[in-house]
């Protein structure tokens, strides 16, 4: 189908036009956008993954910048998560005001 026929029909098409079960969908996304996410789709079922695993890495770096080394409960509180979910978000950052062995090293030189 040629582009601008194409883009009439889309023009064209109703809310009521599509299937009741993805009118929620394209009542978020729109009719155009949900046109195109069908053609990408082509027929194939696609899996979205929940909003917070999708911002969890975003979250997690604003955790980290925002860790003093003393405000895990707080950042806990913020994010809506708990004490030990914030540890783990830490886990592999350096402990503050802590040197490394090569940082050591290095001043030694």
């Amino acid at each position: 189908m040629k582009a601008e026929l194409l883009k009439e029909l889309i023009e064209e098409t109703e809310m009521e036009d599509i299937a009741e079960r993805y009118q929620n969908v394209a009542a978020i996304i729109g009719i155009e956008k949900f046109v195109q996410l069908a053609d990408y789709a082509r027929g194939d079922e696609i899996y979205f993954p929940k909003a917070e695993n999708i911002i969890a890495p975003a979250r997690n770096r604003r955790i980290k910048a925002e860790y003093n080394g003393y405000n895990a409960k707080e950042l806990a509180e913020k994010y809506d998560l708990t004490i030990r979910q914030i540890e783990n978000v830490l886990k592999d950052e350096p402990i503050i005001g802590q040197y490394s062995i090569y940082d050591y090293l290095s001043e030694e030189t």
